[in-house]
């Protein structure tokens, strides 16, 4: 089967000069949205606060069509050649006993002057910039990689790393600049806060996936003071229908669907000839030239990975929701071998931390850990400078140092046993990895064991899931999780209970009502949320009902509460 997502023009004004984009995937096995949802937002992307939903159409910088920005990138390609030959025929030319002629220099200088330094902005995040970015096309020598910065800082308010730049001779290609945000919403307060001065002068072209954070972005810009701004219409999405691989972008393409990230040219738009063309092509071709063309495209397959994995460097492009960073979350690039070196894994902006913060303390000694809360208190200190920027970060290390101490104390009265041997766990659910794979959020959710397609696996039989229905009451089950989940209770009241207002699929798509909404006893301070109009309103909070963890095992967050004659009870304590 092949899935085709499509925007359709309406006749609803509001939907009037939308953009129609489709996109189709081969992958029979995956459906790419096996959920659909509708919902009113004030806001497609969240950008913070920093720019009003009704002052985007005032300040927005210049639409441009994917032809218009890959002829701007041409022309300023074909004019850095042109410098480079004129700057060699004149040096070779005019120069006298090995110096460089200045005079007739100057007029030319004065020309190029004219002509704005193109600049050109990935306005994504930094994993979605790892695998794959344009290539800024004024630059055939490393000006320094922004998007790495080992000594950078984790500011929860500000969300991004500084720049470092360094200085090499090497001829490589130069990818857009990486403003290094984690989320859109810091997009203003530091890159743009931080770079716009510098922009004033500078032609700048600005890029997002499918056009929307762009657009926002660019009047952010604008509102700085940033006068030539423009924009791609339809993203990097439109552009690839146009050019594939054969343009200025390098790599894969992050979808924020199931099927992850996408080739190049998987996007691109063919024409009925070409594609018939190829069929006749192929069809005349023996196995052996078959084979012989299979082994090129996967040689130029490993051509067009940019990414590279944080630990060894080595070519890697492969995002994983169980690849995530064990300080902020954020997804990063780890390959296979490396990731099975390690137990935690740590992101560019955390590279400084990765000896000292763990998320999982149990197979460390008391000694190890004493030593891992000098290292914080070293990385503490050194953020006091701006006091008001790095608040958040060193309230983040002083929590770490007050976990250690709690688990040293814990060990030397004999409360916890240090396991060396002890599983890797999921940075999400905190299961180990025989239970999860780490792919049990957002869109990775799936059914993760082969009991599911082997009917039980090595001959087992998968056990069906204990009946559930809504106005059930329930506590904590058998594999509730404390350190995830919190405590079994309150203060007020030792034993959680609530109330199951719904059942559902935990896996995207799945086939299986195997997890459970619950709205706790008001008593619990658990999924209270503030209401439009100020008041507390108790949130229904989502558990594992029956989900078939790795090993073929149920599992179950929560338990039915039963009264003598078996039976659920709302009455039940």
């Amino acid at each position: 089967h092949t899935y085709r997502h499509t925007l359709v023009r309406t006749k609803n004004h509001l939907f009037s000069h939308a953009n129609k984009s489709s996109s189709s995937s081969s992958q029979t096995q995956i459906d790419p949205f096996p959920d659909l949802k509708i919902q009113i937002v004030k806001e497609i992307v969240n950008t913070g606060g920093a720019i009003h939903v009704d002052e985007i159409p005032l300040d927005t910088g210049k639409e441009i069509s994917a032809e218009e920005f890959h002829s701007i990138l041409v022309d300023a390609q074909q004019q850095q050649e042109g410098d480079a030959s004129s700057t060699d025929n004149d040096d070779s030319s005019d120069a006298i006993d090995g110096e460089r002629p200045l005079k007739k220099h100057k007029v030319d200088d004065d020309t190029k002057k004219k002509k704005k330094e193109v600049v050109l902005i990935d306005v994504r995040n930094t994993f979605e910039h790892a695998i794959g970015h344009f290539i800024h096309p004024t630059f055939s020598t490393t000006r320094g990689d922004s998007s790495k910065n080992d000594g950078a800082v984790d500011d929860k308010d500000t969300k991004a790393a500084t720049t470092t730049t360094t200085t090499t001779t090497e001829a490589s290609p130069t990818p857009a600049i990486n403003p290094n945000t984690v989320t859109f919403s810091h997009f203003d307060s530091t890159f743009c806060s931080r770079n716009s001065e510098s922009l004033k002068d500078k032609k700048v072209l600005m890029y997002c996936t499918g056009g929307i954070r762009c657009v926002k972005a660019s009047a952010m810009l604008k509102q700085r003071g940033v006068k030539d701004v423009s924009h791609l219409s339809g993203g990097i999405h439109r552009y690839l229908e146009k050019y594939g691989k054969d343009g200025f972008y390098k790599g894969k393409v992050f979808v924020f669907d199931q099927r992850v990230a996408l080739d190049a040219d998987s996007m691109l738009v063919k024409q009925e000839d070409e594609e018939e063309e190829k069929v006749v092509d192929v069809g005349e071709k023996s196995h052996d030239c078959q084979h012989e063309k299979k082994q090129q495209q996967q040689q130029q397959k490993q051509k067009d990975v940019v990414g590279k994995c944080i630990e060894c460097n080595i070519p890697y492009d492969e995002i994983s929701g169980a690849n995530l960073c064990s300080v902020c979350r954020d997804l990063i690039l780890i390959c296979p071998s490396c990731r099975n070196t390690l137990h935690e894994f740590h992101c560019d902006r955390h590279q400084r931390w990765k000896d000292a913060y763990f998320t999982f303390l149990e197979r460390f000694t008391a000694e190890e850990l004493e030593k891992q809360k000098r290292k914080l208190q070293s990385l503490h200190d050194s953020y006091y400078l701006p006091a008001k920027k790095h608040k958040n970060v060193r309230k983040t290390l002083r929590k770490q140092m007050e976990k250690i101490d709690a688990r040293v104390d814990d060990i030397k009265v004999g409360n916890a046993v240090v396991e060396q041997n002890a599983k890797r766990r999921c940075r999400t659910c905190f299961e180990s990895n025989d239970i999860c794979d780490g792919r049990c959020w957002g869109f990775w959710k799936h059914s993760q064991s082969p009991h599911h397609v082997q009917g039980g696996g090595n001959g087992s039989t998968l056990e069906p899931i204990m009946e559930a229905k809504v106005g059930d009451r329930v506590t904590v089950g058998p594999n509730w999780n404390e350190i995830r989940l919190g405590g079994r209770g309150s203060q007020q009241d030792p034993v959680r209970l609530g109330t199951v207002v719904n059942i559902k699929s935990w896996a995207s798509g799945g086939d299986e009502l195997d997890c459970v909404a619950v709205k706790w006893d008001k008593s619990v301070d658990c999924g209270r949320r503030r209401n439009t109009s100020g008041t507390e309103e108790q949130q229904s909070e989502i558990y594992r009902w029956g989900v078939v963890a790795r090993n073929g095992q149920r599992m179950y967050d929560v338990r039915r509460v039963v009264t003598g004659d078996g039976d659920s009870t709302n009455s039940a304590r």
